[in-house]
């Protein structure tokens, strides 16, 4: 097999281009020249094969899923934030921390014990998580 290497002077750059493009082409073409010799412009190549297969599977449904998804995080987010510093306001509030037996007292209020409850709710939830056993593939 007979290979013959070519420099970019050697090469036939069109000369439709204006110097200014064609001096463009000859830094691209040696930007990319280590890109292909160590084969990583295959990977970039392969990278958006892959892109390109997502969009031709995405359809409507699949979209508005996604939306839905990251609305609920979002929200959910959103929330979480608030809910903290609400709390946080709360706490910096008080003079200094409750005793237990205060801790105990603000048992009383109804929306302490829901939120507890949650909380329990929670905790219950990941320690059944955690109690099923990983299985391996």
């Amino acid at each position: 097999m007979n290979t013959t290497s070519t420099t970019i002077e050697e090469t036939d750059i069109p000369s439709a281009l204006s110097p200014a493009g064609q001096q463009g082409l000859e830094e691209l073409i040696a930007k990319i020249d280590p890109l292909l010799a160590g084969g990583r412009l295959n990977r970039i190549v392969d990278l958006m094969s892959v892109v390109a297969d997502v969009v031709d599977m995405t359809d409507d449904y699949m979209v508005e899923k996604l939306c839905k998804g990251y609305e609920e995080a979002i929200g959910g987010l959103w929330n979480a934030g608030n809910l903290a510093r609400m709390a946080s306001n709360e706490v910096s509030l008080l003079e200094e921390p409750p005793t237990v037996w205060g801790l105990i007292k603000m048992t009383k209020d109804p929306e302490v014990r829901r939120g507890l409850t949650f909380l329990l709710f929670l905790a219950k939830g990941i320690g059944q998580q955690n109690s099923i056993p990983l299985t391996e593939d």
